[in-house]
């Protein structure tokens, strides 16, 4: 099990996470830039997939260590209460702080065991209960819950106060800030549902856009399409480089801005192999392929972006990190692929 809760001042080197992470950045970094190499040499689609590959070796790994990490601090925190209680419970039977956690060793408090062995460990090398928590409490610096309760015990046990009542107060307090988060949690659950069902609409609203454009510019067929004869507004003569009816061709070379989404195209077979590697010929010409490109790669870059920015928004306000949202967008992601994929990529292919 990956410890996420470690303190950099006391650890030699590196983290296993931080070499994780690290690692997948210099290899992603390192795919990402020979996929730009490629791309630039004009290799479109090898080059487009191995810089999708790097991004998503270089991204993926930190976003999912980052979701387990808040998972583990969410488990912390439902054990935290109990764990207190049960400390306090010990006190009032007379026993030392340090028998007191040697006692909490035995009981199963979920993730939060092996912070209570690594306190048991440092009492017992004779450190000082204080620095002990403090030393605690800088590793759970991503739970405010705890953060605050430990806080509080090393401030009563330094003043000289009742520690066992402060103690048994502080997890009173803990299990009620538990009640209200859990509280909150069901709440924006709702929130949550609303957000899933308003990125399904945009798939089906993105789907339908495809759809209106193939059948008022022709797109996938030697049909000019409905909007062929409105040419000054369209400016379909001499506008673009890619000749023809109907609007500008935005694959002919002409328009820099546009070669991402072309080579998205080429990447992910939203047009025809045979074509692929000219645009502007009579063929791709007389079925608007090289216009069904770009509204194709155009639409599909629209709906990924949605969905990772769905996604963070959805970590943030279920968990309060946008790294969070990697779950959702393993949900939203792939089925926005997929619906896109089956319906609007073949559409107008021979």
């Amino acid at each position: 099990m990956l410890d996420f809760f470690q303190e950099e001042d006391f650890e030699p080197g590196y983290s296993l996470t931080k070499k994780i992470i690290y690692g997948a950045l210099a290899v992603g970094g390192f795919i990402l830039l020979i996929g730009l190499f490629l791309y630039l040499q004009g290799a479109d689609r090898i080059g487009g997939i191995a810089f999708i590959l790097g991004l998503l070796i270089g991204v993926v790994p930190y976003g999912i260590l980052s979701f387990l990490r808040n998972r583990a601090v969410r488990q912390m925190e439902d054990q935290f209460p109990s764990f207190l209680k049960d400390l306090a419970e010990s006190k009032r039977g007379g026993m030392t702080i340090m028998r007191a956690f040697e006692s909490a060793k035995e009981t199963d408090y979920g993730r939060l065991n092996s912070e209570i062995e690594k306190i048991h460990y440092e009492l017992t090398w004779g450190i000082p209960f204080p620095e002990v928590m403090e030393r605690f409490n800088k590793r759970m610096s991503d739970s405010a819950v705890i953060q605050e309760s430990t806080s509080i015990i090393i401030q009563s046990f330094e003043s000289g106060g009742g520690i066992t009542q402060t103690i048994e107060s502080v997890g009173e307090d803990a299990t009620k800030l538990k009640e209200v988060i859990q509280e909150k949690d069901a709440k924006l659950r709702q929130q949550l549902v609303i957000m899933y069902v308003i990125y399904f609409l945009f798939i089906g609203i993105t789907i339908g856009i495809y759809t209106m454009l193939a059948q008022l510019l022709g797109l996938g067929s030697p049909d000019p399409g409905a909007l062929s004869g409105v040419k000054e507004v369209l400016s379909s003569q001499g506008s673009g480089g890619g000749g023809g009816s109907g609007p500008t061709n935005y694959c002919s070379g002409a328009i820099a801005s546009a070669r991402p989404f072309c080579s998205t195209a080429k990447i992910f077979g939203f047009i025809p192999a045979n074509v692929t590697n000219d645009l502007t010929s009579q063929y791709a010409n007389k079925y608007s392929y090289g216009r069904m490109a770009y509204y194709k790669s155009l639409l599909f870059t629209m709906l990924m972006i949605q969905g990772a920015c769905t996604a963070a928004v959805a970590g943030q306000v279920s968990e309060g990190s946008p790294s969070a949202g990697v779950k959702h967008a393993l949900i939203m992601l792939p089925l926005a692929f997929v619906a896109f994929m089956m319906i609007v990529a073949p559409a107008g292919l021979p």
